[in-house]
């Protein structure tokens, strides 16, 4: 880290030594002091416990009716008593639990008026000289909720102003009310007196066990490190270039020893560098005159060169121009002959070439102008094609257009024509249905007639019997005159009753009459109705027929519009195909001229291919 290369190498490792030994007396007290902390909490425990089974084991045998149940551990579990005494007259009982456990024990008894424990015997003495009796054990501290839930309270407590580690072990009656406590206490003192001492005792040993280690980290660290400022000294000695200081250490075997070997190695290094830049300053000066030498060869073989690349340069110039013809004639010097030997035999066989070439260029524009004539022709054609595929193509457009158009009104005259069958079937039913009504009307009218007769004939026996009554009441006399008023409303009911079913009749006659003639037209109608169904029928049938014929007549007007379609595409596939390829051709037309004008721009002579030349006849398109 680069706040440690402040300091040097021996003072930085014995204070970071003395540093890790202090942090590790530190760590190691800690730990001490944890296991002696946890170590007294166990043995206050344990004193509690064993102060708890003598006051336990001695109340049981002093006082009658208390059962102590002891745990597994043999310790106690429950204490039951009958009842507390609520005054004890010795209190020699509870001072024998104190000399036996030498440490502080209370019976508390509860009161069930200030809803508290009272002490009733304890060992426990006041700073008077008293006795702690009659004292209540208060409700504000954290004992008494723990007690009146019936569980054991273990803790620290002040007592009187002294602390103790307490336990408070409730005391229950038959019923399982907790009626007491039974209470053990160890002072804190005596306890954490030992842990104190504990403590200054571990404390005086780290502190003389760091001292100690201190002083044997300085001096290992003097003897084994204080080699490194002296090596520091020779290193910087070597680096100013004092190369006859002698290194020490060498004879050790650990890093010191090391870096004393690799100082040496670095000296020897040093004067041997010194030697070998001698040696090169010697072989720099031979390397400089075998220099110049090559220089002055180069400059006689670069002036060959030049001469040879100029006439070079003046035949590229030639060729350049479209001179085929032109040849080195001058020799070259040594290796540079074979270069103008290739030269006059390339531009030879260029000259040859160019020859071929200016006859095949000829061939091939007279063949590119047939080609371009031919072309332009079937384009036109093509075109021409195009357009009438088109026409047709739109014309069967239109007819299947118009056959679909029929087709369509077929089947909604179909569906019509079905509709108006179905409608006619609903009427012959509704028809049925009210011939039937009719007919039950008629029934109906009927069984009136017959009611209304019953009721004429009801009448008049009534009548009869209301007569009979008058001639009855008047051979009474005075005594029957009553009757023969009431014979004679009755009588008058009975006239107007006949009368009502005289009227009903006729009309029931006449509705009969009239529901007959109804009857037979709803007849007239039904057969009428089927008529026009069975018509309706056929007229189906016929437009079925027609809506069938349409239909595949667009069939065969889809497909045929669907092959013309296709012929048409590939028909202006094609045009588009001739339309490049003309323009193709004519692109190669150009290209074939351009090529023949370039070709013609050499000078190859006359004597090259001249049969060749000319064109050929053109082929009639």
């Amino acid at each position: 880290m680069s706040i440690f290369s402040r300091f040097g190498v021996v003072k930085t490792v014995t204070v970071m030594t003395i540093a890790i030994l202090l942090i590790a007396v530190a760590v190691l007290e800690l730990a001490v002091s944890s296991t002696i902390s946890t170590r007294i909490q166990a043995q206050a425990i344990d004193s509690q416990n064993a102060s708890l089974r003598t006051a336990a084991t001695i109340v049981t045998r002093d006082l009658p009716g208390t059962n102590v149940t002891w745990a597994e551990d043999g310790n106690v579990k429950r204490i039951v008593m009958e009842s507390i005494p609520t005054g004890f007259e010795s209190h020699d009982m509870i001072d024998t639990i104190g000399r036996m456990t030498g440490q502080t024990a209370t019976i508390f008894a509860w009161d069930t008026e200030t809803k508290d424990f009272w002490r009733k015997t304890t060992n426990i003495i006041k700073p008077d000289g008293n006795r702690a009796v009659g004292t209540p054990l208060g409700q504000k501290g954290a004992v008494y909720p723990v007690l009146t839930q019936g569980k054991t309270f273990r803790g620290e407590a002040v007592i009187l102003g002294t602390p103790y580690y307490t336990i408070y072990e409730p005391i229950f009656s038959p019923t399982g009310e907790t009626i007491g406590i039974l209470y053990a206490g160890v002072r804190s003192a005596e306890i954490n007196a030992v842990a104190s001492e504990l403590a200054w005792t571990i404390s005086i040993a780290a502190i003389v066990v760091l001292l100690i280690a201190t002083a044997i980290a300085a001096l290992v660290t003097k003897q084994v490190l204080g080699r490194i400022p002296r090596l520091t000294a020779v290193a910087t000695a070597l680096a100013d270039g004092n190369l006859e200081i002698e290194v020490p250490g060498q004879n050790q075997r650990n890093e010191i020893g090391s870096l004393a070997r690799s100082l040496v190695v670095l000296r020897d290094g040093a004067i041997e560098k010194i030697a070998l830049e001698s040696d090169s300053v010697r072989s720099r000066q031979q390397t400089d005159q075998e220099r110049q030498r090559r220089e002055a060869d180069k400059a006689a073989h670069d002036q060959e060169i030049e001469s040879a690349v100029a006439e070079l340069g003046a035949g590229l110039s030639e060729l350049s121009k479209g001179n085929l013809q032109v040849r080195l004639e001058h020799s070259f010097s040594g290796e540079f002959e074979k270069l103008r030997t290739d030269f006059n035999q390339t531009a030879e066989r260029l000259s040859h070439t160019m020859g071929e070439l200016r006859g095949e260029t000829h061939e091939i524009n007279a063949g590119a102008s047939e080609m371009q004539a031919a072309t332009d022709d079937l384009s036109r054609r093509t075109e021409q094609q195009a357009a009438s595929l088109e026409e047709t193509s739109a014309a069967l457009d239109e007819i299947t257009a118009t056959v679909r158009s029929a087709a369509n009104r077929a089947e909604e005259a179909r569906d019509m024509a079905v509709k108006a069958q179905g409608s006619t079937v609903n009427s012959r039913s509704v028809v049925s249905n009210a011939v039937e009504a009719m007919s039950r009307i008629e029934s109906a009218s009927g069984e009136i007639s017959k009611i209304i007769t019953v009721i004429d004939e009801i009448a008049f026996q009534t009548n009869l019997l209301a007569l009979n009554a008058g001639v009855e009441a008047a051979r009474a006399g005075e005594a029957g005159k009553g009757f023969a008023v009431v014979a004679q409303e009755v009588r008058e009911l009975a006239q107007r009753s006949a009368s009502a079913a005289k009227d009903i009749k006729e009309l029931i006659t006449k509705s009969g009459t009239e529901v007959a003639s109804g009857v037979h037209l709803v007849n007239e109608t039904g057969e009428a109705l089927g008529t026009i169904s069975e018509q309706v029928a056929a007229i189906n049938d016929h437009i079925a027929s027609i809506a069938t014929s349409a239909r595949e007549q667009t069939t065969g007007l889809g497909e045929i519009n669907s092959a013309v379609n296709q012929m048409d595409q590939v028909t202006q596939q094609n045009a588009a195909m001739v339309e490049e390829a003309t323009a193709v051709m004519h692109k190669l037309a150009d290209s074939a001229q351009k090529l023949t004008s370039m070709v013609d721009q050499f000078d190859i002579g006359s004597g090259h291919n001249a049969g060749r030349s000319a064109p050929r006849h053109a082929r009639a398109a």
